[in-house]
């Protein structure tokens, strides 16, 4: 039997620029999965969050798509400090009845027993009050396998992307193609594509244009990207 869908937190003061683009035809909106609200619990303690979710029923794969909104009552320094102590995401690796895993980890794999491996996360969003950090699935399973080396990455690159620490964008995007990958980024099915190229919204920029960080290079320019979706 299915849960009741978990609605979206109300008076939550951040939007995103963007939504994710889900066609019409074959996808069920009032469904939800087994287990949902268990998985929900886990990422509202193991991110001190309030969480808002989405879901998208495919009917063509019976496979349901995740669209999550984290809320976090503080700031993406702190954030990252309590990361870097290994006290906050649930990604520190704990021993469990002989398994290594994290808290995470072990959440979204129960999750996804519990629906023969149907559910997925497609856009994951983390809402902080100085900036959004919102990530896209580019492969199947992609944003649970690689969350971790996101925000690992956000830390490493915090000085760079906020101009020497005098500016915070308010949104990142993760991540953003060239566009002559456009179509190759389809069939991506490795993790560089997460590392290569950010897309941040400063607040001083009139025309709201997006800011490419390169984060091999550790430069940002503004440049004929898309975002990918």
């Amino acid at each position: 039997m299915r849960e009741n869908i978990q609605a979206k937190p109300q008076n939550m003061p951040f939007q995103k620029k963007v939504n994710p683009n889900f066609p019409l035809s074959g996808i069920r909106t009032f469904v939800t999965a087994d287990g949902l609200n268990e998985f929900i619990k886990v990422l509202e303690k193991e991110f001190f969050a309030e969480v808002g979710v989405q879901c998208r029923y495919h009917t063509n794969n019976e496979k349901t798509d995740l669209v999550l909104d984290l809320y976090c009552n503080f700031g993406l320094t702190e954030s990252l400090h309590h990361f870097n102590n290994g006290d906050w995401g649930g990604f520190a690796c704990i021993e469990k009845e002989g398994t290594v895993t994290s808290a995470f980890d072990a959440a979204f794999q129960k999750l996804g027993a519990n629906n023969n491996n149907t559910v997925d996360i497609a856009e994951l969003s983390l809402h902080f009050r100085d900036t959004s950090l919102i990530i896209t699935r580019i492969y199947d399973h992609s944003i649970p396998e690689q969350l971790e080396d996101v925000i690992s990455k956000a830390s490493e690159h915090f000085v760079y992307f906020t101009r020497g620490l005098t500016q915070m964008p308010y949104e990142i995007f993760v991540p953003v193609f060239e566009d002559k990958q456009k179509e190759d980024a389809k069939v991506i099915n490795d993790q560089k594509p997460y590392f290569d190229y950010w897309g941040l919204y400063f607040e001083d920029d009139l025309q709201h244009d997006v800011i490419v960080y390169n984060l091999k290079t550790k430069q940002l320019r503004k440049e004929d990207f898309f975002l990918l979706d």
